[in-house]
């Protein structure tokens, strides 16, 4: 199916528990999709996938951390019942332009 097909791609890592699961970041016609790489699909294997149609807005929140923990920005997506997801991405961005860009022509 070609709509499922990975038009833009980010390295990111999605947090779990007190540490973060790497991955990939994936931006298909039709959907975002984090898929768990190396270690972290075969341990956590944590997939993420929604529908762009659900995502309500997509932008960037200050990152958290404990007292040794770096505090990097992540992008952040609402979704339409309320709910927020984090993932940390490399290039975040052009992660942010190019998912906002993706909502505001589905919108």
């Amino acid at each position: 199916m070609t709509d499922q097909k990975p038009e833009r791609t980010w390295k990111a890592r999605r947090p779990v528990g007190r540490g973060l699961a790497g991955g990939e970041l994936q931006l298909t016609k039709t959907h975002l999709v984090f898929e768990p790489k190396g270690l972290a699909a075969r341990v956590d294997g944590l997939r993420f996938a929604v529908a762009t149609k659900h995502v309500a807005a997509a932008g960037t929140a200050p990152g958290r951390g404990g007292r040794f923990a770096r505090r990097v920005e992540r992008l952040c997506l609402t979704l339409s019942d309320g709910s927020q997801w984090e993932f940390v991405v490399d290039d975040l961005p052009d992660a942010v332009a190019a998912i906002q860009g993706r909502l505001a022509a589905n919108g």
